[in-house]
């Protein structure tokens, strides 16, 4: 069996058997922030808690690179997706290029994301076209 490891810990963490994306909610101002930090980011307090952020959320914008990166081939389908948290999360999107419009709802998903040459598989998130139980993809 191979090892595996996750990408960027506290961006994911493990629930119920499942990989989470985790935001910071601020006590003070009530804003919702990814990745976790320590203060605020808009008011500085430390006051504030871990939250599992939204599963679903709507593609604000995109962009496609053809031509390979490290150990991602192209074409590679990356953008900035808004969750119903206020948060705005960049995200690779796994998805026929055509497919793939502004406004589309896209749903996280957790899985490989590559291989190391050593065999090690590297784990994270990436977002996937979303449709509702019953109907096609939006």
């Amino acid at each position: 069996m191979s090892n595996q490891v996750i990408f960027h810990p506290g961006a994911l963490e493990e629930q119920g058997g499942d990989l989470v994306q985790m935001g910071f909610t601020c006590d003070s101002c009530g804003k919702t922030t990814f990745p976790v930090y320590e203060l605020c980011p808009f008011c500085s307090s430390e006051h504030g808690k871990k939250a599992p952020l939204s599963k679903v959320g709507t593609l604000f914008s995109y962009t496609v690179t053809r031509v390979p990166v490290g150990f991602y081939k192209p074409p590679i389908v990356a953008g900035y997706i808004d969750l119903p948290e206020g948060v705005r999360i960049f995200g690779q999107i796994h998805a026929d290029v055509e497919a793939v419009k502004n406004g589309m709802k896209l749903k996280m998903e957790t899985g490989v994301i590559w291989t190391e040459k050593d065999g090690t598989e590297v784990i994270g998130y990436f977002y996937t076209p979303y449709a509702k139980e019953g109907e096609g993809a939006e």
